[in-house]
């Protein structure tokens, strides 16, 4: 199944460089024109107008009879008419229907009886238009519209309780069919996405937990997550500008959609900064699942497969005579709806949450020996399930550092990150290192934070409030080797060295002298000479070893960063100082793991090694 995104440079979101006036030239400035036609368009954002009664009400129509398709496919022509001929100086408005209707658009992207549970290709078409119609809100309005806040916010657990008793048939006549706010639909009610999760981090959880053991509904919740992160992400940017020029900062800020997920549960309480973290870190486990369980009930089933060269059975509805008509996706749909069937109890999935006990899960059992770095990212659901866990965490770092009376202080924050990621495999612990997305002042904050549980010497300076110093990284960070011999927390710190001597290489932080190389090859020697604790469990063993190989790869290009860096300065390049014993004991290491060329003899080899190092 492939879901198509709108084209950016499309008529529907942006406006061409050709609609602003042309200045009067002569035949040579034709080509000149042509050109600039051809460039970039440049975004802009119109301002937003609510659609008409009668509007709302034909949209209204179509969504409640399930015409998804249609229904969305008007809703987007609404919206983006008049995009091209849009200019700053005279925008034409952009129509947004009720939240409501932006809202089921959000819950059908991932609704499972259109989606995974259903074989029927408009019924998969409709959840792709409310796609692409949440796509072009996104490109096409401000961020800032209440309305856009209004229909991504979950409600309070009262309007919770209204909304899952709303719906139990057509004929309600509770429902005021007048009310054009409202939706008489199953996926907009009882069953809508905001009322079934119990928060952004429920879904969060469950989405993550569906890129490591449901690859189908990953495919459906990836594009959702990509969709509301990017809304989050440019909404939060707009807000950090308006709050720069305005009184109270911290009002600005607290009125974003980011806030008023984080502020979900007391945002300042540990326990519930740490379901957040866990949230992002999710990654299909028992405890995982049971934390962060799926939003709908039965969600995991599939659509049975149907015969097409299978007569279908007769319809009298008079006789009540149905068929196949109510088989399938639409069964469970019932066996979903409020009275029939109950969600796992609450109470247990608060008290998982709240608990402040260890995190089973994050043990290195069998299920997190890897083979390979690519089955560690398999392991952590695929390369985009890692970016985008990324991502959260840098905008949670972003809401930590302007916010930390109301939220939290940075280095807490990472506290918490790092109490989830420290335990993992080293191989992981790499992977999730090397494709952090926070900048490189927040990246040293984070690796300080993340070395300290490994050894000892006392705490660091705070780098999310001052600049590292070169003289910080020869006295307290390059020196260090774990307080246990095990290669695994060594290989850590390694690791964490690692990216802090790149971070302060990108800001130039770094100059080359003999006391840096020293303190480099000292610190490389103290780790390596570890004995590793490979002893009792057979996965223990495996990880060691692992370990050990990790180690020194990041040794080894530890020692080519500084060779980088000394000869960026115009230094000539040092060969590492190694005795002769500890040569030909390295060259063997290599001679057993390596094949080695036919031609090469091994005694040549090392004797022109140990000639050099002399």
């Amino acid at each position: 199944m492939s879901i198509q995104s709108p084209n950016p440079h499309s008529e529907d979101v942006f406006h061409s460089a050709r609609s602003s006036p042309q200045p009067d030239v002569g035949y040579a400035g034709i080509s000149s024109l042509e050109a600039m036609g051809k460039m970039p368009r440049q975004s802009l954002r119109r301002p937003t107008k609510p659609v008409s009664y009668e509007l709302a009400n034909h949209s209204k129509a179509y969504l409640e009879a399930e015409q998804y398709a249609g229904g969305f496919t008007f809703l987007n022509a609404l919206l983006t008419t008049g995009t091209s001929i849009s200019t700053p100086a005279k925008p034409h408005h952009a129509y947004l229907p009720p939240a409501s209707q932006i809202c089921l658009a959000s819950t059908l992207v991932v609704y499972p009886q259109i989606t995974t549970k259903h074989l029927s290709r408009e019924k998969v078409k409709g959840a792709d238009a409310a796609l692409r119609y949440l796509q072009s809100i996104f490109n096409t309005v401000s961020p800032l519209d209440p309305t856009l806040k209004e229909a991504f916010s979950f409600p309070d657990e009262r309007a919770r309780r209204r909304n899952a008793t709303r719906y139990t048939s057509g004929n309600n006549p509770s429902i005021d069919h007048s009310n054009i706010e409202q939706l008489v639909d199953l996926a907009a009610t009882s069953q809508s996405l905001y009322t079934r999760a119990d928060d952004f981090w429920h879904i969060v959880g469950w989405a993550f937990n569906c890129s490591v053991t449901d690859r189908p509904r990953w495919e459906r919740w990836k594009v959702w997550l990509e969709a509301m992160l990017s809304f989050l992400e440019i909404e939060w940017e707009a807000r950090v500008k308006t709050s720069r020029e305005a009184d109270n900062a911290d009002s600005v800020l607290t009125e974003s959609l980011l806030w008023h997920y984080i502020a979900s549960q007391d945002p300042t309480n540990r326990s519930n900064r740490r379901r957040v973290i866990k949230a992002i870190m999710a990654m299909g486990t028992s405890q995982s699942k049971s934390q962060y369980p799926e939003v709908w009930l039965n969600e995991l089933v599939r659509a049975k497969s149907v015969n097409k060269n299978t007569v279908p059975e007769k319809i009298d509805i008079e006789n009540g005579e149905l068929g196949d008509f109510l088989d399938g996706s639409e069964d469970v749909a019932m066996d979903d709806a409020p009275g029939l069937s109950a969600r796992p109890a609450r109470s247990k999935r608060s008290a998982a949450r709240n608990s402040d006990e260890k995190d089973p899960s994050l043990s290195t059992d069998d299920d997190f020996a890897f083979k390979d770095v690519d089955e560690a990212v398999a392991r952590m659901g695929g390369n985009e399930a890692i970016t985008l866990r990324q991502r959260l965490i840098a905008l949670l770092a972003q809401v930590a550092q302007a916010l930390p009376s109301h939220f939290t202080k940075l280095n807490d924050l990472f506290d918490s990150v790092v109490e989830i990621a420290n335990p993992l495999p080293t191989i992981m612990f790499s992977l999730l290192l090397s494709t952090s997305r926070l900048p490189n002042t927040l990246q040293m904050a984070f690796s300080a934070n993340s070395i300290l549980p490994l050894t000892s010497g006392g705490q660091l300076p705070d780098y999310s409030l001052i600049a590292p110093l070169q003289a910080h990284l020869e006295l307290y960070l390059l020196p260090r080797r774990a307080t246990t011999q095990s290669y695994a927390a060594n290989a850590k710190i390694s690791i964490i060295l690692e990216q802090m001597f790149m971070c302060m290489m990108d800001t130039k932080s770094l100059t080359a002298s003999e006391s840096l190389r020293a303190v480099v090859e000292r610190g490389i020697q103290e780790r390596l000479e570890v004995y590793g604790t490979a002893r009792g469990k057979k996965t223990n063993a495996h990880e060691e070893g692992q370990a050990k190989r990790l180690m020194e790869a990041s040794s080894d290009r530890l020692l080519g960063l500084l060779e980088v860096l000394e000869i960026s300065q115009g230094l000539p390049p040092q060969p590492p100082k190694k005795k002769k014993q500890e040569l030909i004991s390295f060259s063997s290491t290599l001679s057993d793991e390596l094949s080695s060329p036919p031609e090469t003899d091994m005694d040549e080899f090392l004797q022109e090694i140990m000639t050099d190092s002399e």
